[in-house]
């Protein structure tokens, strides 16, 4: 039998509105956050401002505290280098709510870990 292997790294951005608990979220503060995403969407596929958005490109996802408007981008790791990677995997991990910190404000020791977690993942020893 044969297979494959791949590492995808994905990301998630989101735009977090918060939610009155007698009014609920405000239209306006809604759209400001679709439209922010939709450009950041298309930034980060290299799309032109006016190019459309696939439908189902970025989520809607209503909460009790907040409405949070968000998309995921995907990542192979071929080519991509370890200090990359190591961000990836960061923004992964404050995305899911695993670290509170973005990488940038990391102490360099967790820093490190992401590094070498990174390098183990470029180098196929996951």
């Amino acid at each position: 039998m044969t297979f494959t292997e791949s590492t995808t790294v994905v990301t998630r951005r989101e735009w977090a509105v918060p939610v009155d608990p007698a009014r609920g979220a405000s239209h306006s503060a809604i759209n400001a956050a679709w439209t922010a995403a939709a450009r950041s969407y298309r930034a980060d596929h290299q799309a032109p401002a006016d190019a459309p958005v696939p439908a189902s490109a970025i989520g809607l996802w209503p909460g009790d505290s907040e409405v949070v408007v968000s998309y995921e981008t995907q990542v192979t790791p071929a080519g991509i280098s370890v200090d990359a990677l190591a961000r990836y995997l960061a923004a992964y991990d404050q995305g899911t709510g695993r670290s509170p910190v973005p990488y940038e404000r990391l102490a360099p020791a967790e820093a490190q870990l992401y590094l070498e977690s990174a390098t183990k993942i470029l180098q196929g020893q996951q």
